[in-house]
């Protein structure tokens, strides 16, 4: 008689968007059902970086109906995480009050380091363990980077840096609006990658080692592969190439437009009109402080890295 696997749930919520995934704890992380939902709270915090009631009570609306999913899903157990956002506020305890008493499921705020490796974990398990790979998580409130081999514990990196966060500082609604943002994210992806540079030099050479692919995870990677293919890019899509001279002309072409003529466009993700050319900014200036003339997208993200490391029984340990 054949024995079901342990089937879990995570739900994590970012700065830009709230996702669920619950899959089997198998090394394919096998049946999986996805949810998603524009919580958007990097957006909401407001004077003194605290979550409004409003913010609060969104998110609990949209955690609970996507606890619904995860448990209709087969979830045997459901994690619930929060990222930079949630980090970054002053009243996240609040936050994390109202969602226990609305779905009965304990918040974890997890660090920059450990949602690099989560979002690494994700994007590279199922490549060769004798690989380097690179992956970088572009969210709304930061950035996260991370190198290393597939299944071991990586070199991680996180800078303050976000497609929402830049949208707050200097939104994109020209040409002219476009090359302040890169101006200003090119400041702080210098110095973030300076940053990371130093670090890496205490660590050893295996964790930083030149990758033999770089990965892109979050939303803004697979909306620009969206508008490149003008088509959505769909979760179960292969991984898809692009060039930093690509991120470049979708931004030029975006920032002419305004946000309800971007909604347009094929392959556009809604809910992306805004904040994608400050997240195509974002990239482009990382990639040039990192000297990156190539990426892959994948669709693959930081929520298949919590179940994959569930899978393995949890012994990986993440590198601070």
């Amino acid at each position: 008689m054949s024995t079901q696997p342990a089937r879990a749930g995570v739900i994590i919520i970012g700065s830009n968007s709230t996702r669920m995934l619950t899959a089997d704890l198998d090394a394919g992380l096998s049946r999986p059902v996805f949810g998603r939902m524009d919580t958007r709270l990097f957006m909401a915090l407001g004077q003194g970086k605290r979550l409004s009631v409003e913010a609060i009570q969104t998110a609990c609306r949209d955690v609970a109906a996507l606890y619904a999913m995860a448990r209709e899903g087969g979830a045997d157990r459901t994690l619930l995480m929060a990222t930079s956002a949630v980090r970054e506020s002053e009243n996240g305890k609040s936050l994390a009050y109202a969602l226990l008493q609305a779905t009965g499921l304990s918040l974890q705020v997890i660090t920059g380091d450990e949602e690099a490796a989560y979002s690494f974990w994700g994007a590279v398990h199922p490549f060769p363990r004798q690989e380097m790979a690179g992956v970088m998580d572009i969210g709304g409130g930061s950035t996260e980077i991370a190198l290393g081999h597939p299944g071991d514990a990586p070199f991680t990196h996180s800078l303050p840096l976000g497609a929402a966060r830049l949208y707050a500082m200097q939104p994109i609604a020209s040409a002219d609006d476009a090359g302040k943002a890169l101006q200003a994210a090119g400041k702080i992806a210098r110095e973030g990658t300076r940053a990371m540079a130093h670090k890496a030099l205490t660590q050893p050479p295996r964790l930083w080692a030149d990758p033999a692919r770089w990965l892109l995870v979050g939303g803004t990677g697979t909306a620009l592969m969206g508008l490149l293919k003008a088509q959505l890019y769909h979760r179960g899509q292969p991984d898809a190439p692009f060039g930093r001279d690509d991120v470049l002309d979708i931004l030029r072409r975006l920032a002419s437009l305004s946000p309800q003529a971007r909604a347009l466009l094929p392959g556009m993700t809604p809910g992306r009109e805004h904040i994608l050319p400050t997240g195509l900014a974002v990239l482009h200036a990382l990639m040039e402080a990192m000297n990156l003339g190539e990426m892959t997208v994948t669709n693959r993200n930081n929520t298949d890295g919590v179940l994959w490391h569930l899978a393995v029984k949890g012994h990986l340990r993440v590198e601070p």
